[in-house]
């Protein structure tokens, strides 16, 4: 069984050699790893090119222009040999025994067109946090109980990630999607390659396999909530393409289009309390303040789905709907007098 390893890279010199060695490290040994530099303006293509001259029985590399993350991915798969796919980010790295445990699951049950596994966040080489086990090792899920899996990935970010799934090279070649409309809209992609996957695989199979190691940033996750970052965040392109496999899956009932309506509501107003939080000055603030809101959601009746959403994020919704910026900043400075509070009782507690 080959497995090709598939690393999208784009100005990641700092982390690329720990990725690379980590999958040259691999107690199994038949792979072939796919580099794909998605126009990398640092170092990011050279160190691609070094380890391609060290490693050319191993190592593709695939120089292109930069057009975002999925267009990366979609090159490695059309270029992928391997009879399964798997995807590692070049700032993240795998523990030695993964593909040798993928390989063990995989070779009993031919009939697997996905395996998922889990992982663990990874800082400075140390693990600050394990991934929780979202089902039973041999977990299945096929016709019988497909719908099982589709809320999950409708509904949490258990089974989203395409960076945990061991997946047939024929399976995602096979995906007919023009994903060239969604290039350079990096939201959300791991979600849109993954609705064809769930769909038309025959057999998925769930392992507790903690060995991807995805690398925990505070830096660049507090860069995630800038006002230039808002519009970057918008996955509302997804939201057309979700509603067609809904009507493909027979679950495009009014209850259930609420609720994906609520998340999507959650998940935009939690941005807008991350990014009000992270503001530093009253011109950031305000900035965040005259964004439109609205422009990320794909429907603003909030009442149609206010038993499914976070009360406090209705309330500021409400207030930013009306003008009520003055109210919004009461409510944020209210917040972050009840947070100092909190943490004080802890430190005196403790």
């Amino acid at each position: 069984m080959k497995f090709s390893v598939l690393i999208p890279v784009y100005n990641t010199e700092k982390y690329l050699e720990e990725c690379l060695q980590s999958v040259l490290d691999q107690t199994y040994q038949d792979f072939e790893i796919i580099l794909v530099d998605d126009g990398s303006t640092d170092n990011s293509g050279v160190i691609c090119d070094k380890f391609q001259c060290d490693f050319p029985e191993t190592i593709k590399v695939i120089h292109k222009e930069n057009q975002g993350l999925i267009s990366a991915r979609r090159v490695g798969i059309a270029n992928a040999t391997g009879d399964y796919c798997i995807f590692v980010d070049s700032d993240d790295y795998i523990e030695k025994e993964l593909l040798n445990e993928l390989s063990r699951v995989l070779s009993q049950d031919e009939a697997i067109d996905v395996l998922i596994y889990s992982f663990k966040y990874v800082q400075d080489g140390k693990v600050v946090k394990q991934y929780s086990q979202i089902a039973q090792d041999g977990t299945v899920w096929d016709e019988s109980n497909r719908k099982d899996i589709i809320e999950k990935l409708l509904f949490s970010n258990d089974v989203t990630p395409i960076w945990i799934k061991a997946i047939k090279a024929s399976l995602l070649k096979s995906d007919p999607t023009d994903y060239s409309q969604f290039y350079k809209k990096n939201m959300a992609e791991d979600h849109l390659q993954s609705l064809y996957l769930i769909t038309y695989a025959k057999k998925i199979v769930y392992y507790y396999l903690p060995l991807y190691c995805y690398s925990y940033n505070f830096t660049s996750i507090s860069r995630n909530y800038t006002y230039s970052a808002i519009e970057k965040q918008n996955k509302i392109h997804v939201y057309s393409v979700l509603m067609e496999y809904l009507k493909l899956w027979k679950m495009d009932d009014t209850e259930t289009i609420r609720r994906i309506n609520a998340r999507w509501f959650n998940d935009t107003m939690y941005l807008f309390f991350k990014c009000y939080e992270n503001a530093k000055t009253k011109s950031d603030r305000k900035e965040i303040l005259n964004f439109n809101w609205d422009s990320m959601l794909p429907n603003n009746n909030v009442s149609s789905i206010s038993k499914y959403a976070n009360n406090d994020y209705c309330k500021i919704y409400d207030y930013w709907r009306k003008g009520s910026f003055k109210q919004i900043d009461r409510f944020f400075t209210r917040r972050k007098v009840y947070k100092k509070v909190r943490h004080i009782k802890r430190v005196v507690f403790n």
